[in-house]
């Protein structure tokens, strides 16, 4: 999970930039929309989540956030690490896929 955020930090920050100011509540810089998103992305997540539900709050928040600016570059560090568009968990079931959305690709 730790690889999968610090990915998608780094792919905000290398769209985005980075501030010095930690404190910023500025989403137009990608250090500080990436808290932003993981601290929304608790928010709307279900208890005892998985990957996928995780995953799919944190694109909720970077909907709610942006209107979907910077989805693929979320997608892109999910997919790396297999929790891509058909990645699916249910139960104890667990079903990998590395694979981007279309509109991503």
């Amino acid at each position: 999970w730790a690889n999968i955020l610090y990915q998608y930090y780094w792919n905000l920050v290398d769209k985005l930039g980075f501030t010095e100011d930690t404190y910023s509540a500025d989403i137009t810089k990608g250090n500080t929309l990436a808290l932003k998103l993981i601290v929304d992305g608790l928010k709307l997540q279900p208890c005892n989540p998985t990957f996928v539900s995780a995953r799919d709050a944190i694109l909720q928040a970077e909907q709610q956030a942006t209107g979907g600016k910077h989805k693929c570059e979320i997608w892109r560090a999910f997919a790396l690490r297999g929790v891509g568009a058909k990645a699916a968990s249910t139960g104890t079931k667990v079903t990998e896929d590395f694979s981007l959305p279309a509109d991503c690709a």
